[in-house]
């Protein structure tokens, strides 16, 4: 016999492994513990089934009488609280063991945690990637360029800036450097988490880093902060996406942008806010169609814009809503050409007069149609109709202004792409863009400007030139998709491209907040020449590098050269 010090919170094994030495032992010790009723007990416990008592209850009435048994001690509890329980027979402990590890054996596939190299479930649905970006920075200015290139939007991300001459408040409007060289170390290092929710449901989540809140680039400037300062981080994506039928997803939040486009109309790095519904129908091997259409809130006016002064104002919402449609045409199995048409539509971008609003009035009803974020290349007006200090002399006032863009906006693009395989792994790119603003005015828009006039003699001041189209072309060969941004984001060992091409786009052809950020200065009003090549060093890393030449179109004279070279690796 032994005797076995337990708990009580172990009584359901201690009563299965009585039931199991009485069935076992010979009909005297048996009559010491009543066995059916502890396989009762058992069964309603759970811990053996019907069939399993009925089976051990007909094996103990079957079993051959042991000779000499050893004496059973009855089981009990002592008053220090100590279990004695019969001896349990070998057989038994091992059936119990065997039936235990079965159960646990079945619980742990079902839920995926007590495999040898295996995770539980969950985590299977969740998958993590970023990239870290490391760039030397080089933008190299004309030493004969128009030295007082207006900022414009350091004035509207400010508290506005008085700019009567005469006014004693009056201050110069803040330029930007055109003719001294710069050169800085430029980091990106983006971390984003996928979730599958469902088959037709998963969610996205993406932060990054960024000098400010551009929507156009994630690159933050090494020592901006000073003496090894910290640097902030940004809700890059949030979104969920639905796909409830194959070849149709839904995309809610702040997402990648679902438009098949080039650089020319928006910025690799620019994430859509709002709603898009994209399709893509392979009718046969060689044709297909796709198609997408948004709507996407660019603005949305404070909920106490005015003030007690000037009482409150209407909303002066901005959006833009849009839809692509394109064909996939594939002759042969190396040969793949695509064409796409584009309509983007922006509401209440264009900047508006106000209405006579006080000298001192800290807030007028246009006031929330300036940019709050801009690049380079609009049209711009003034927005303040001020109404002049009666107190002091003729023309002393001051004329603390806003600037909005002088013109409407309403996209029209077109996108071709021709592409043939040369061997399994290296292809040839054509590709080809267009667009233009269908709501410029040259009528409307020149009397309005306050830039984008043609150069005179002594500086700017001749006839508005702006203008209102945009094209490239880029020629590409080598492991194409690789590391671009549409395209397969692997990377490796051994793989390179080049590319080459050219690119005019014109003052209010795009909004320039939305246009390439690389390219001159950011935005629009350039053209030039630009040329790129990457290699693959190893494993999702890559070296590259950058050329870009552009010359302002209207305006003074404006050259920019930008040369970046990246080192990026992505996990």
């Amino acid at each position: 016999m032994f005797r076995l010090q337990v708990r009580n919170r172990v009584m359901p094994l201690l009563m299965a492994c009585s039931a199991g030495a009485a069935l076992a032992a010979s009909p005297a010790a048996a009559q010491q513990v009543d066995s059916n009723k502890l396989l009762e007990v058992m069964v309603r416990k759970g811990l053996v089934t019907r069939e399993e008592a009925d089976a051990m209850i007909a094996e103990a009435g079957t079993a051959a009488p042991i000779a000499a048994p050893a004496p059973v001690l009855a089981g009990g509890v002592a008053p220090d609280g100590v279990q004695t329980i019969p001896y349990i027979p070998q057989v038994v402990r091992e059936q119990i063991k065997q039936e235990l590890r079965t159960e646990l054996g079945q619980q742990a596939q079902a839920q995926g945690w007590a495999k040898p190299g295996e995770v539980p479930e969950w985590t299977k649905r969740i998958t993590i990637s970023g990239d870290i970006r490391a760039r030397m920075d080089a933008m190299l200015f004309d030493r004969n360029n128009y030295a007082d290139f207006v900022n414009w939007g350091a004035v509207n991300e400010g508290g506005g800036i008085d700019v009567n001459p005469a006014s004693p408040g009056f201050v110069n409007l803040p330029y930007l450097n055109t003719r001294n060289d710069r050169v800085a170390m430029r980091l990106r290092a983006r971390l984003g988490i996928n979730a599958r929710i469902d088959d037709w449901v998963t969610a996205e989540m993406r932060i990054a880093t960024g000098n400010d809140r551009s929507p156009v680039s994630t690159n933050q400037t090494l020592g901006q902060a000073g003496e090894f300062g910290k640097y902030q981080l940004w809700l890059d994506r949030a979104a969920i996406h639905l796909t409830p039928i194959k070849g149709f997803g839904v995309e809610l939040g702040r997402f990648s942008n679902p438009f098949w486009t080039s650089t020319l109309m928006f910025d690799e790095d620019l994430n859509f806010d709002g709603i898009s519904a994209t399709a893509k129908v392979k009718l046969n091997e060689r044709f297909g169609v796709f198609g997408t259409a948004g709507f996407f809130p660019l603005f949305n006016t404070s909920l106490n814009f005015g003030s007690r002064d000037a009482g409150s104002f209407r909303s002066r919402d901005r959006y833009v809503a849009a839809g692509q449609f394109g064909i996939d045409v594939r002759p042969t199995s190396a040969l793949r050409t695509r064409i796409a048409g584009g309509y983007y539509r922006f509401e209440n971008v264009q900047g508006q007069v106000s209405a006579p609003c006080a000298f001192n009035q800290d807030v007028c009803d246009t006031d929330a149609m300036r940019p709050l974020f801009q690049q380079f290349g609009n049209t711009h007006m003034a927005l303040r109709d001020v109404v002049p200090n009666p107190a002091v002399a003729q023309g002393l006032s001051p004329e603390v202004q806003y600037f909005g863009l002088a013109s409407k906006y309403e996209i029209v693009s077109a996108r071709g792409e021709l592409e043939y395989g040369l061997s399994e792994h290296l292809s040839i790119r054509l590709e080809g863009d267009y667009m233009r603003n269908l709501a410029f005015t040259r009528g409307k828009v020149g009397p309005l400007a306050l830039n984008n006039f043609a150069p005179v003699l002594n500086g700017s001041g001749g006839q508005f030139s702006g203008g209102d189209d945009g094209w490239q072309m880029r020629l590409s060969v080598g492991h194409l998709g690789r590391g671009l941004p549409q395209g397969d984001q692997t990377i490796h060992k051994g793989d390179w491209n080049a590319n080459i091409g050219y690119r005019r786009i014109e003052s209010d052809a795009m909004l320039d907040a939305l246009a390439d950020s690389d390219f001159g200065l950011g935005g629009t009003n350039m053209k030039g020449w630009f040329a790129a090549g990457t290699y693959g060093v190893a494993a999702n890393t890559a070296v590259g590098i950058r050329w870009m030449s552009a010359d302002e179109i209207a305006g003074p004279p404006l050259s920019v050269d930008h040369l970046m070279v990246d080192f990026t690796s992505r996990f």
